[in-house]
């Protein structure tokens, strides 16, 4: 419920405070007093664009702010997952600087426009001649439908059903693309994980057969200097070995008189024995290598071979061809386990696609029992309201159940004759603005019982209705007003003079400017009121008997 609407320095309103009430809220006023003005402002704290031509001049900036009650709304959980902050009175408020620039917030926490619109479509209704077009849109008459049908609960069951199945066919075609392109790949995969596996590759190899191959290319020259330094070393008459052992021959019987003489024996004696085991390493080496062209081809080809699949896969070494080896192998294995969840996951959507069909097949009957009723209860308000030969005929269309979308399988339809003897077409074809509103009216009340409906404003709504049309208005928007709070704009008496409370919106000017200010009439004022609005300025005794009457 809108309990204070604050605004400052918005067009020609200067600074007003306005307490709104429950039951029916009538505005009234002259043409151009600033009732359009006063929807303006509110529109802001709804979320509409704002345009700094409407602040005041001279002024920084304009406030809008609204206080509502919200305590009935079950909003805790939508305040939790936009992380706001949650009481049962909840703040809106926009400010707009002459620079244009715009800030939103909720509860004094800043939020987006987009944050505070969608909060304000849950908190306030505005039915206005052109709201009533969406009277003409195929969404707003299927939550009609399922409101009076009581589908709330069902709808909400298929709602999380259908998004689990669009969020689980979604994961099946993706599931699908992917093997199709894991299909385009698998040959190729195969073909190459079969060249790696016959190439046998070991990490190591390389550095073992480049080593051969260098000993293979040399054998001949390895041989002979391998034999060459061994007979220098102690083969031949006077070898290195033999020269060394006359020198330690010599040396021998003066070094034990001279203690660095004998620490050279000792020296020489070991370099005998290490030149002893460098001989044998040449002489080993020289009876081992041997020349082989078969194995040294056999080396050639198997690098070669290496060499290509390193090239060809742009690996830097045997490490990276058996890395891709073993990624192939986890892409053609990975390849089997995506067909199996593919067939499971083909299970699961037909289960859950069954599921989806049971709900929808249960709420379009529920919404085919309900439309006589429906249209029965329209009926008896339109003529309430003045519109006895209007006729409400709502088509319920099966579709295919491929075309299961998130409200069902069914395609509504609203179609409405005015008069005796006309066809039924759709509303904006047929049906005056003041027709719309009035059926918009009916409608609203008889969802009224069914839903928690936010504060609805009914911006004009008498338009093209007068006498006993707009009496007949005024009960039902008064019946409306029992359970909801509405705020209904309005140049009819009939229909202000059902209001618990009376706003009237007025000029004041001095010599510097105009504002536009609202106040809440009491018992005489209102009677003054509705006698002005039956004949004009200064209205006769008779008038405002008339306007007495209407009060009572």
């Amino acid at each position: 419920m809108l309990q204070t609407l604050k605004i400052k320095n918005y067009a020609i309103i200067s600074e007003v405070d306005i307490d709104f009430h429950k039951g029916l809220n009538i505005i009234t006023g002259e043409t151009g007093a600033g009732k359009s003005i006063l929807m303006g402002a509110l529109g802001l704290i709804l979320g509409q664009r704002a345009d700094s031509k409407s602040i005041i001049s001279n002024e920084d900036k304009c406030i809008v702010e609204g206080i509502f009650s919200i305590k009935k709304y079950k909003l805790k959980n939508y305040f939790n997952d936009c992380e706001l902050d949650y009481d049962d009175t909840c703040i809106l408020r926009r400010e707009v600087t002459s620079s244009g620039k715009s800030r939103a917030f909720i509860n004094d926490t800043p939020v987006s426009l987009n944050l505070l619109k969608n909060l304000g479509e849950k908190l306030v209704d505005i039915v206005s001649q052109h709201e009533t077009l969406e009277l003409n849109e195929s969404s707003f008459q299927l939550s009609i439908l399922d409101a009076i049908a009581d589908n709330d609960n069902l709808r909400e069951t298929y709602f999380v059903a259908f998004n689990e199945f669009k969020n689980a066919d979604k994961e099946y075609r993706d599931l699908l693309n992917r093997e199709a392109k894991a299909r385009q790949d698998e040959d190729y995969f195969k073909f190459v994980l079969n060249e790696l596996i016959e190439a046998n590759i070991d990490e190591h190899e390389q550095d073992g057969l480049e080593n051969e191959l260098s000993n293979l290319s040399n054998a001949e020259s390895i041989k002979e200097v391998a034999f060459s330094s061994f007979n220098t070393l102690s083969e031949t008459d006077s070898s290195i070995i033999d020269q060394l052992r006359n020198i330690k021959s010599n040396i021998s019987p003066t070094s034990k008189h001279h203690k660095l003489l004998k620490e050279l024996v000792e020296r020489i004696e070991s370099t005998i024995q290490e030149l002893k085991d460098i001989a044998t390493e040449f002489k080993n080496i020289a009876e081992q290598t041997q020349a082989s062209p078969d194995r040294l081809q056999q080396i050639e080809n198997r690098l070669q071979l290496l060499f290509n699949l390193q090239k060809k896969h742009r690996a830097e070494n045997n490490s990276a061809l058996i890395e891709l080896q073993n990624k192939l192998q986890l892409d053609i294995d990975a390849l089997r386990t995506l067909q199996s969840k593919i067939e499971a996951t083909e299970k699961d959507l037909a289960k859950q696609k069954s599921t989806l069909i049971k709900l929808a097949t249960e709420l379009s009957l529920r919404r085919k029992n309900a439309i006589p009723n429906i249209e029965k209860e329209v009926k008896y308000l339109l003529e309430n309201v003045s519109m006895p030969d209007a006729v409400l005929q709502i088509s319920l269309q099966k579709l295919n159940e491929e075309n299961l979308n998130e409200n069902g399988f069914d395609k509504i339809e609203f179609l409405f004759s005015a008069n005796k003897g006309s066809n039924f077409q759709a509303m904006n074809k047929v049906a005056s603005g003041g027709e719309l509103s009035r059926l918009m009216l009916c409608i609203k009340s008889l969802i009224s019982d069914k839903v928690s409906l936010p504060t609805i404003i009914f911006d004009e709504i008498d338009t093209g209705i007068s006498g006993e049309a707009a009496a007949k208005v005024s009960v039902v928007l008064k019946n409306h007003s029992i359970k909801h709070q509405v705020l209904a704009i309005t140049h009819l008496p009939q229909i202000a003079a059902k209001a618990d409370s009376h706003f009237t919106v007025f000029k004041q000017s001095n010599s510097h400017k105009t504002i536009s200010n609202i106040r809440l009439l009491k018992n005489e004022e209102r009677m003054n009121e509705l006698a002005v609005m039956l004949s004009g300025n200064n209205p006769t005794e008779k008038v405002l008997s008339a306007a007495k009457e209407l009060l009572n």
